[in-house]
């Protein structure tokens, strides 16, 4: 896990995706309420993050978990998207990365990685700085569309990666991701369409795979 931290689903996870999707919607962007007086630049802090959504995912029956795990050497966010009724979720990983070594730089890691793995599980981005929206509201509008597209389209990756892991026994999911992540790099294929491509043979797909781990991982045939 500390190698390759690929994020993970449960078996079925047509209802938590279908649940995220209408919160983001709900969502939006993120306001930036805070300075970085260094970089002369606004952010969104961890705070307006979870302001932002905590309601909304609540509303759409999701709570998200973010708890650290690993070990002492390489310690870790695990971040946990559940939609309690169904018990379906979504998780993924990001390094604590601590340079002072010290439990301050410890403190502003976590809260770092906290803010970075919900931005990232939950697709979210920060809106532009109230200032350059006031001097440019055109430009503003054109990146939040460009921000919408990417959100769908990132949506539209996690219903087809769902779907594709659908397909295979729990113990193969993980090596499942990373023969996709081959194909994609193989082809020089966007997730979704070699997706679209696996699936036109499914019989085929799956021969292919096992001749793919056959030859990566020969210790697990044992």
């Amino acid at each position: 896990m500390e190698d390759k931290l690929l994020p993970e689903m449960s078996d079925k996870c047509d209802i938590v995706l279908s649940k995220l999707m209408k919160a983001k919607q709900a969502i939006g962007s993120v306001k930036k309420d805070s300075k970085n007086p260094f970089h002369k630049a606004n952010y969104a802090s961890l705070s307006a993050y979870i302001d932002a959504s905590e309601t909304h995912l609540s509303d759409n029956g999701l709570i998200l978990i973010q708890a650290g795990n690993g070990s002492f050497s390489a310690p870790l966010i695990v971040a946990t998207l559940m939609h309690v009724e169904s018990g379906q979720w979504i998780k993924s990983y990001l390094p604590i990365l601590n340079a002072k070594q010290d439990s301050q730089g410890l403190g502003a890691s976590v809260t770092y990685m906290r803010r970075y793995s919900m931005a990232t599980l939950l697709g979210l981005v920060a809106e532009d700085d109230d200032g350059e929206t006031a001097v440019g509201r055109g430009k503003y509008e054109q990146k939040k569309k460009i921000d919408d597209v990417e959100v769908l389209e990132n949506q539209a990756v996690n219903i087809n990666v769902c779907k594709f892991l659908n397909l295979f026994d729990k113990k193969d999911k993980n090596a499942a991701m990373e023969w996709l992540e081959v194909v994609k790099k193989h082809f020089n294929w966007a997730t979704v369409y070699a997706i679209k491509e696996l699936f036109k043979d499914e019989k085929k797909l799956f021969e292919k795979f096992e001749q793919w781990k056959l030859k990566t991982k020969p210790q697990e045939q044992q």
